[in-house]
């Protein structure tokens, strides 16, 4: 993988819900579209042992597929990303809902990873962006992790990548909300 190539931690959730060229379900293409365009442009995938595992469980056939032709191109980082028990801690603090702090720690290692690379994860989990963004207000380190949902913003997202990945002010977990 390249110096140049942004390293994107990416959810479960979009590995199960990709679908086949075939698919017809709106977030299957989605997610499709999403993996097919972060293959065919200079973007590299992150692993950690935790979302190996999780992607080995949970993947769907396209995505299955999809991760096996990134391994071919030399688009996947292995990266060591242990757990952060003073940042989770930080943030069960400053979270008062027990639901709420349930939501965040079981995705933190998607926060972990993304802090050990790049500082962009994809998900379509809204639940846990919302939770993670309401947190950023008071644990500054989330503040600049940029959350993109490929799901949520009509095809804008595909667009985002075409045109770099930036890490533009809307797509942060601190961005003050209208």
């Amino acid at each position: 993988m390249g110096q140049r190539s942004k390293r994107l931690v990416i959810d479960t959730d979009v590995m199960r819900s990709a679908g086949g060229e075939d698919a017809q379900a709106t977030r299957s293409k989605q997610c499709r579209d999403l993996l097919k365009t972060v293959k065919d442009t200079d973007y590299g995938v992150v692993l950690t042992a935790m979302i190996s595992e999780e992607w080995r469980k949970h993947q769907s056939r396209f995505a299955r597929t999809w991760l096996v032709s990134m391994y071919a191109k030399r688009k996947v980082y292995h990266a060591d990303a242990p757990v952060n028990q003073q940042l989770r801690s930080k943030v069960e603090q400053a979270t008062e809902e027990e639901q709420k702090r349930n939501v965040m720690l079981k995705d933190f290692h998607l926060i972990e990873a993304a802090l050990q690379t790049d500082k962009t994860v994809i998900s379509v989990d809204e639940t846990v962006r919302l939770c993670f963004h309401t947190v950023a207000q008071r644990v500054h380190i989330l503040k600049h992790i940029i959350w993109v949902n490929p799901c949520k913003d009509d095809g804008l997202c595909i667009e985002w990548l075409h045109n770099g990945a930036e890490s533009e002010q809307k797509r942060l977990l601190g961005h003050e909300e209208d």
